[in-house]
């Protein structure tokens, strides 16, 4: 899976901007009691059903913009998968961001396929990607999907097109204002001009650098 990672370059330009890209360190400490997760052998529909659900809470409150991530699919759209964990207080205010940004909320809404994937629980995902003449379709635990995107800091938001294939990797938070430029960067198709990684990582830095200042 060709992976565009965002440039250390940008990371830098946008903390000079005070523009707060931050992140948290590796994976959560928060644990989750083994006999709450479950395999799948032996217990009750209604016990798997819950057990599928411990995640949804980690977005509660933004039901509308983040879809179950037992199916993980672009669904026509730009796809955005934002990797968290417990005790992240830069994904909270990531969450915090869209719910006070009505502005922020609904571009999500109309333009993007999002998912909050909780690195802090165990889930089996139902992951479809492809075109219909080529598709795709693996089943991947949390883990193994965070391990597929190289994920370490948290937030990372992982921008893919409508075939599933990934634009873009944003590690860190961003603030509501500059990360609405991302995602019109990315809707607009302003990233396809790009003909490499160096390219594209200028192209978003003068993007978001040129919205600070309008």
């Amino acid at each position: 899976m060709r992976k565009i990672i965002l440039g250390l370059s940008l990371c830098i330009a946008l903390a000079i901007l005070g523009l707060g890209v931050s992140g948290c360190k590796g994976k959560s400490e928060d644990k989750i009691d083994s006999s709450i997760i479950s395999t799948g052998a032996n217990v009750s529909q209604e016990a798997q059903q819950e057990n599928d659900n411990l995640d949804k809470k980690s977005y509660a409150g933004l039901e509308d913009v983040f879809s179950d991530t037992k199916t993980i699919t672009p669904n026509g759209k730009y796809m955005m998968m934002v990797f968290g964990a417990n005790g992240c207080p830069y994904c909270e205010m990531l969450k915090k961001d869209i719910k006070d940004t009505p502005e922020l909320k609904n571009y999500i809404k109309d333009h993007f396929s999002a998912y909050y994937i909780n690195m802090s629980y165990s889930k089996i995902h139902d992951f479809k990607v492809g075109t219909k003449a080529d598709p795709k379709e693996i089943k991947v635990s949390t883990s193994q999907l965070s391990q597929m995107y190289d994920i370490r800091p948290t937030p990372t938001i992982v921008f893919s097109d409508a075939d599933g294939k990934t634009i873009l990797e944003f590690p860190g938070y961003v603030r509501a204002k500059q990360f609405i430029k991302i995602l019109e960067f990315i809707n607009n198709g302003e990233w396809k001009k790009a003909k490499d990684q160096k390219q594209l990582n200028q192209l978003l830095q003068e993007y978001v650098m040129n919205a600070s200042h309008s």
